[in-house]
């Protein structure tokens, strides 16, 4: 599993790996460059740099800016340039971060199934239709702890949708509205960088006009159809808002400009407190690039982590093939970043569906994406059960919205203090949440599926949530945010405030014995520490930070 505390060894490794398989490329478009500058070179100063190669004229231009916080541009040359020749070249230039292809990409749906069944097992599987009973995320009983919509400081939660096209106005839908731009008056009123995207965006036309797709009209439904209306299809995030980024077909440069105008949006949000942008909390992506290597697409696995920096995790899609993943490569689910949580398919009787990439290092959990039913474009009400990674992935993606209605103000204060920091948490309390499965040992990280109710019970287990009051307050002037896993298996991480630079934290047993003390140096303000607690016996223990230079005194 990607636990913070294995993370730099995956990262080594995944690095050693894709190096490697650095020379297999996937398709991409002839002649055209994808290229992230730093802060201090300039798109001019780039196409000046490579107006030749071995004394042909390249003809090098830009043809639009992708992202412009993340100073990404698109660029063509001419079809007859060696444009291996010319890559090497780009990279080699005063300037430049990253240099790669423009890849094509594909969507990850797979043909429908024209038989209806008779209820969503995904969300509770009675056994219907040969299934296994329970082989589900707990639906009914994570709807009994929220239903979703909005955090419990008020915050409208958001989840992304990057995909083909989408029925905005399907009357079983929760599509986000951009309120704060006016229609068709050709300003950007809410200055994100994006004129009259009142609907979201469309970055494959480069405009605001979205348009009808099945594809992903079924992906929204599983992340947030009206529950409990009486008719039609029950997301898993009743109340949640979808945001329609058109995005997922073409070439890799229309999925940077899709991920830059969500990132966009949330970034706008962080910085006007919520006044303007969305409070975006997860993406969902059911399209990638088969056997990509991210040594050759690195800009694409770059956006997650820039999502992830504004409190965004990703959930994404992987082959719809019986592939290693960590041998073959796949993109988005080779990508390293922490912020992406790769998507298995696992069918009613819990097992990974014949056709599903796998891999123990590169795809992380399984959930549902066999005979999924959910809402298609109509012009009254409809469904239909089509079956793919791309049906598993916005379970995850539907999950990650209804954790966050599930949590306490505690944690979204904190959350919107340290969004990239608080965004891992969450990661890490939905991994550590699955059903595991012998089925899935050795074929994705946390050999296991999905979990909804156990990612809201983990949710509920953050420190601040657990007092009535918002803060746990010890004699220095500590504050303890998090302790997960929760329960914890020898290791967990502990977060915390405090105002002195070095602590002790304290554990006492349920009779108020002092059962453990570690001391930690710190910085004043936020910390995260990993714990190694294999000395202590299995049980129930207090938690308590004291300045060290104090007596660690039972609670």
């Amino acid at each position: 599993m990607r636990f913070s505390g294995l993370f730099a060894i995956i990262i080594l490794i995944f690095s050693f790996h894709f190096t490697a398989l650095a020379q297999i490329e996937s398709p991409h478009v002839k002649g055209q460059f994808i290229v992230m500058i730093d802060k201090v070179g300039t798109i001019e100063s780039l196409l000046d740099q490579n107006q030749f190669i071995d004394n042909y004229i390249t003809d090098l231009s830009l043809i639009r800016k992708l992202s412009f916080s993340m100073n990404i541009f698109l660029l063509q040359a001419d079809s007859m340039v060696d444009e291996n020749a010319l890559l090497q070249q780009i990279r080699s230039s005063s300037g430049v971060t990253f240099a790669q292809f423009n890849h094509y990409m594909n969507s990850r749906s797979t043909v429908p199934n024209d038989t209806y069944f008779s209820s969503m097992w995904s969300l509770h599987n009675t056994g219907q239709s040969g299934g296994t009973p329970d082989a589900d995320i707990d639906a009914p009983e994570a709807w009994d702890i929220s239903t979703g919509g909005i955090t419990s400081t008020g915050d409208t939660i958001v989840v992304a949708v990057v995909d083909g096209g989408f029925q905005l106005t399907h009357p079983d839908l929760n599509f986000w509205k951009n309120y704060h731009e006016i229609p068709a008056n050709g300003i950007d009123d809410d200055g994100n960088g994006y004129i009259d995207d009142i609907n979201g965006w469309n970055a494959v036309s480069h405009s605001p006009s979205i348009g009808i797709n099945s594809h992903g009209t079924h992906v929204s439904g599983t992340i947030g159809a009206r529950g409990n209306s009486g008719t039609g299809t029950t997301g898993i995030s009743w109340n949640v808002k979808v945001m329609a980024v058109q995005g997922s077909t073409g070439t890799e440069s229309v999925a940077v400009e899709a991920y830059d105008y969500i990132l966009q949006t949330r970034r706008l949000y962080n910085q006007s407190g919520g006044v303007a942008g969305a409070f975006i909390v997860a993406t969902n992506s059911s399209f990638g690039v088969d056997q990509g290597q991210p040594a050759n697409l690195p800009i694409w696995c770059a956006m997650y982590d820039s999502l992830g920096s504004v409190g965004i995790l990703s959930a994404g899609a992987t082959a719809n093939q019986n592939w290693n993943i960590d041998v073959v490569g796949d993109i988005p689910t080779s990508c390293s970043s922490p912020y992406l949580i790769s998507v298995t398919n696992t069918t009613r009787n819990d097992i990974k569906y014949t056709s599903a990439g796998y891999g123990l290092t590169t795809i992380d959990i399984g959930a549902p994406g066999t005979s999924i039913y959910s809402t298609i474009p109509t012009s009254t009400w409809s469904m239909t059960n089509w079956t793919g990674t791309s049906m598993a992935t916005p379970h995850v993606a539907g999950t990650i919205g209804l954790m966050f209605a599930a949590a306490c103000p505690q944690f979204i204060q904190d959350y919107k203090m340290n969004p990239g920091s608080l965004a891992l948490i969450m990661r890490d309390y939905l991994l550590n949440a699955v059903d595991t499965l012998g089925t899935l040992t050795n074929l994705c990280a946390t050999g296991g599926r999905l979990n909804a109710f156990n990612s809201l019970q983990n949710v509920q287990s953050y420190t601040g949530c657990l007092n009535s009051s918002s803060e746990t307050m010890v004699s220095n002037n500590a504050v303890i945010h998090g302790l997960f896993p929760n329960p914890v298996n020898n290791q967990c991480e502990i977060e915390y405030t405090a105002a002195d630079h070095e602590i002790s934290i304290c554990f006492f047993d349920i009779t108020g014995k002092l059962c453990r003390k570690i001391s930690r140096f710190s910085n004043p303000g936020y910390n995260r520490h990993t714990l190694n607690l294999e000395e202590l016996s299995s049980g129930v223990y207090f938690v308590q930070i004291q300045s060290a230079s104090s007596v660690c005194h039972s609670i």
